[in-house]
């Protein structure tokens, strides 16, 4: 288990995307180097990799070729499944919420994670086209929609989190957060895939023995 090493512009991208980056150390990065500082984990991420490769920092450049308007504002009211995502007002916001909750007939609706992604899919390519009829669908199909996607597998500690409390042996310790973060740790400092194991627990079994009932 090799431990991050410190980041260097002759560093090779097979070795940078085999540790673990917070989001604030790859905007850093970004903005040291003279590349595209704004977006996601895996946006950044790909502007990196481009420059470890031989692109020149010139020529990397952002792939938001389209933001939404946001000078002109809509009310719940105004939204319709026809409604254009790009240029027309729309955004995930609290008048969106209101829409959602009369459309799902719900007190509370909570914006999934799958329609950020599917907002900045259509910034990126700028889908003039695109609908909150889209939405509805990626809300319906998120399992099939979201599972693969790149962005996905930026959420490497929340999906961690949800591997190790399904494991039975979670259940033997009394602060099972406490023993998921020193078990992270030890993956997200390594150069090993930033996944949970069964076996990960068992190896380390005197780091976390202090935490069992």
């Amino acid at each position: 288990m090799s431990s991050r090493p410190q980041f260097e512009a002759k560093m090779t991208s097979e070795v940078f995307i085999s540790f673990y980056w917070y989001k604030t150390e790859l905007e850093q990065i970004c903005r040291e180097y003279k590349l595209p500082s704004y977006g996601t984990k895996a946006e950044l991420t790909d502007y990196i990799v481009k420059f470890l490769d031989g692109i020149p920092s010139s020529n990397i450049k952002s792939v938001r070729k389209m933001r939404r308007n946001i000078s002109k504002k809509l009310q719940s009211k105004d939204i319709r499944l026809d409604t254009k995502l790009l240029n027309s007002g729309f955004s995930l916001n609290k008048e969106a919420r209101k829409f959602f909750e009369d459309y799902y007939n719900v007190p509370k609706f909570s914006f999934r994670k799958s329609m950020g992604i599917k907002m900045r899919e259509v910034e990126k390519s700028g889908d003039t086209k695109a609908t909150v009829a889209d939405l509805i669908h990626v809300i319906e199909n998120e399992e099939k929609d979201t599972t693969h996607s790149k962005e996905e597998q930026t959420y490497q500690w929340n999906n961690f989190v949800r591997d190790f409390m399904n494991d039975e042996l979670s259940k033997k310790y009394k602060a099972p957060m406490k023993v998921a973060a020193i078990l992270w740790k030890l993956v997200r400092n390594s150069n090993q895939e930033k996944k949970y194991s069964h076996e990960l627990m068992i190896k380390n079994d005197k780091l976390i023995e202090m935490y069992l009932k």
